[in-house]
């Protein structure tokens, strides 16, 4: 058997900038502009009647509410014209609301099959009583009035306030009391007044709750209250939401199997990438772990017991895998990577706000250790992820997943346990939401040896940005077929089930491809794992993700001689646009079918303050399966003709067209052909604002020649000049009646394409 042929890497080298056209009319507005001024003179009158009638509940800098229209909630509708009425009025963030509007919900006969509600953009504003009266002012006088002016007013809902029932997030019905995260909004002067009129209002003093505040960004605060407090703190006005935390609790570890543990093989070298644990401590004298863990106490509490226990598990998933099969007369080989476990639970605090202790552990820890890429999480608060709002765990993980200046570290989440609960308290759980790192749900193996989804593991949909969670299932066994750890004392197993050890088993195979090969960084090794997921058309996304994980990590760096893998990383700023080639010289005379796919992942920065608005940026693919081919299109109508520029019949054709006052596209014609949709619909089929993208075509290698990949990057503000997005990319073509090897082919006319450099595989045969 032939050693496998090593992905291909550095295809950015081959990027080459791209101009686009921009073009699109001016959208219809849904009301007239004198009945939409009187309605938002009308409202800013109810305002300020609402705030005499409750003075107590406001500070001197309040925060009211723009209500777009639906269909009017992409970045180009933002009010950004009606903020000139006054300097203090400054857009600080955003969510969806729920209009009231119903639309019909058809079901598969075309018949109504009910009702649903439409959800439109909320903006929050920052202002005083002043604001209020220089946007009463402009409105009255008209003299902020423009194109842009009119248009936005009649693009307004509502000018409002927030509704105490809006603030309002997860509580059920049986609720009384417990512990609670609220949110509040990011004022300039009065922050210090507004925790303090929180904690007014809720009837508690400062050394009762925790706050943690993040630049430019909202106060989180943890609070232990009762229901009656939590009515009452949603009174105030700075407050945006608040919402139940629910307790850790980990998966127990069932008693030691009597088989005892397999041996490890003697080291040959220090492993080169290091992990890093974040979970309840463990014991690094274990045979198992010795020599490869180390263990440090990230909090000043004592550990217990099943912190040890399921610490000890998940740092031997990560070295091992999964344990099923083996006893005294195995050898494992060496682990590819070393361990550093952090132990950041149990809490200071018996009472334990808010896990506030263990997330500030977790941000010393990732800030002081720069040579740590990858880290695992397998716990976090129960209860499901809320669309509205943003818990400061997830936000916290993906501020330090984003970094300008240096690839930012990789964060691997246990997805949640709950997922045998009825919707939505089955859906993900935080942090495992985040929009940089992966979320891990969990597959068991049926009594067929099918893989499925493991009925406990949580599902999603994930929230804006990352709708798509959990990202992919690993194996995280049931009881009928259990997940075999290592246990916390003597040299021993144990067994468990949970996405807690799922998600310790991914970081061991991105581990080992990182440890194979020096090429590939942890974010490339999310992205290829994400690409090599196994799909099904029975798989529901919600439950799935994009796949179930590969069963071996190293298939992920390997091609075949017709099916090659190419690597490209690179960095976009606002607007920019790149074309990357997808190498396959010669591919339009293969034979049969040829399937392209591709993977990007986007690390990008994120905002708090916005949920509907979460990740800062995006990245929009256009595949370009063949480079002559154009469209012309006759401006005003729906005419449209393509042609092959190659061809001597093409080049005559385009001419005819152009005396006829056709103009060509600027780009060739792509793959399937972009669609005029909606934002919301963009966002719903497109996957629009989701940091990761993953797609395939499959197509005849005629309508191939010299294919392409543009990347464009989106970004809500496209002011700032330091704004960036890093993106990995991997693509795959697929062509196995190419004549010849594809792989040597693009090989020879791509010098500045490599193969990765792989380290020597260690091999260990099991022995007696």
């Amino acid at each position: 058997m032939s050693d496998p042929l090593p992905i291909l890497a550095h295809g950015e080298s081959y990027a080459q900038p791209v101009q686009k056209k921009t073009g699109g009319g001016s959208k219809p507005r849904p009301h007239e502009y004198e009945e939409a001024r009187n309605r938002l003179l009308a409202n800013i009158g109810a305002v300020s009647r609402q705030m005499q009638t409750d003075p107590d509940s406001y500070l001197e800098e309040k925060v009211v509410c723009i209500r777009m229209e639906p269909k009017f909630e992409a970045k180009s509708y933002a009010p950004s014209s009606v903020l000139t009425s006054s300097d203090e009025l400054q857009v600080i963030g955003g969510r969806r609301y729920k209009t009231g509007n119903v639309q019909p919900q058809k079901n598969g006969n075309d018949e109504d099959a009910g009702e649903q509600l439409e959800f439109a953009k909320l903006y929050f504003l920052r202002t005083t009583s002043k604001g209020l009266a220089d946007f009463e002012n402009a409105l009255r006088t008209g003299s902020n009035e423009s194109d842009a002016w009119r248009n936005e007013v009649m693009s307004i809902r509502s000018f409002d306030l927030l509704e105490p029932g809006e603030k309002i997030l997860g509580f059920d019905a049986e609720w009384k009391e417990g512990l609670v995260e609220a949110v509040l909004h990011p004022l300039q002067e009065s922050a210090e007044d507004a925790v303090d009129l929180f904690c007014k209002a809720a009837g508690l003093g400062r050394d009762e709750i925790e706050v943690r505040s993040y630049k430019d960004g909202v106060t989180f605060i943890a609070a232990q209250l009762s229901r009656e407090a939590t009515m009452a703190a949603a009174r105030i006005n700075p407050l945006r939401t608040v919402h139940p935390m629910g307790r850790i609790a980990f998966e127990p570890i069932r008693s030691a199997m009597s088989a005892p543990a397999p041996q490890v093989a003697a080291a040959q070298n220090v492993p080169p990438v290091t992990v890093g644990v974040f979970d309840g401590g463990c014991n690094p004298n274990v045979p198992l772990l010795s020599g490869y863990v180390n263990a440090h106490d990230a909090v000043a509490s004592l550990p217990d017991q099943d912190g040890i226990d399921h610490g000890t598990g998940v740092c031997g998933a990560v070295l091992h895998g999964e344990l099923s099969g083996k006893g005294a007369s195995d050898v494992l080989p060496a682990p590819e990577v070393k361990v550093e476990s952090f132990r950041v639970l149990p809490p200071s605090d018996p009472i334990d706000i808010d896990l506030y202790e263990s997330i500030d552990a977790i941000e010393y820890v990732v800030g002081h250790n720069p040579d740590i890429q990858l880290y695992n999480l397998s716990f976090g608060p129960a209860g499901p992820i809320l669309d509205d709002d943003i818990s400061r765990f997830t936000y916290a993980l993906d501020v330090l997943s984003y970094n300008r200046d240096a690839e930012p570290p990789l964060f691997c989440i246990a997805a949640g346990n709950d997922g045998d609960l009825p919707s939505p308290d089955n859906r993900v759980q935080s942090p495992a939401d985040l929009v940089n790192g992966i979320g891990v749900g969990a597959f068991c193996i049926l009594p067929d040896g099918t893989k499925a989804r493991a009925p406990y593991s949580c599902v999603g949909p994930g929230r804006e940005g990352a709708k798509i969670k959990p990202d992919l299932l690993e194996y995280g066994g049931d009881i009928n077929k259990p997940f075999v750890v290592v246990a916390s004392s003597g040299n021993a197993l144990g067994a468990s089930a949970g996405t807690s050890f799922a998600s310790p088993l991914l970081v061991h195979k991105l581990g080992r491809m990182m440890s194979r090969s020096e090429d590939i960084s942890q974010h490339l090794a999310r992205a290829l794992v994400l690409h090599n997921s196994k799909h099904s058309d029975s798989f529901v996304r919600e439950e799935y993700g994009f796949g179930i994980a590969p069963d071996d990590p190293s298939s992920c760096l390997s091609c075949d001689d017709n099916r090659v893998t190419t690597l490209y990383q690179g960095m976009l700023r606002p607007k920019q646009l790149v074309s990357l080639p997808i190498f396959a010289p010669g591919i339009e005379s293969a034979k049969g079918l040829i399937t392209i796919s591709w993977t990007i992942v986007a690390v990008c920065e994120t905002n708090p303050n916005d949920s509907d608005a979460y990740t800062s940026s995006c990245i929009v693919d256009t595949l370009i399966p063949h480079a002559n081919k154009y469209t012309y299109s006759l401006k005003g109508t729906s005419y449209r003709h393509t042609v092959n520029l190659a061809t001597e019949e093409g080049r005559i054709k385009a001419a005819e067209l152009e005396l006829q006052g056709y103009t060509s596209s600027t780009l060739p014609v792509s793959k399937p052909a972009k669609k005029y949709w909606e934002e919301s619909e963009l966002r719903a089929n497109d996957m629009k604002w989701d940091s990761v993208i993953s797609r395939t075509q499959r197509m005849k290698s005629s309508s191939l020649y010299d294919p392409k990949l543009t990347l464009q990057s989106l970004f809500r503000n496209n002011n700032d000049p330091d704004a960036l997005t890093r993106y990995y990319a991997v693509v795959t073509v697929d062509a196995p009646g190419y004549n010849g090897s594809l792989y040597n082919s693009t090989l020879q006319e791509y010098r500045n394409l490599q193969p990765i450099k792989l380290r020597i595989e260690p091999r260990l045969e099991a022995r007696s």
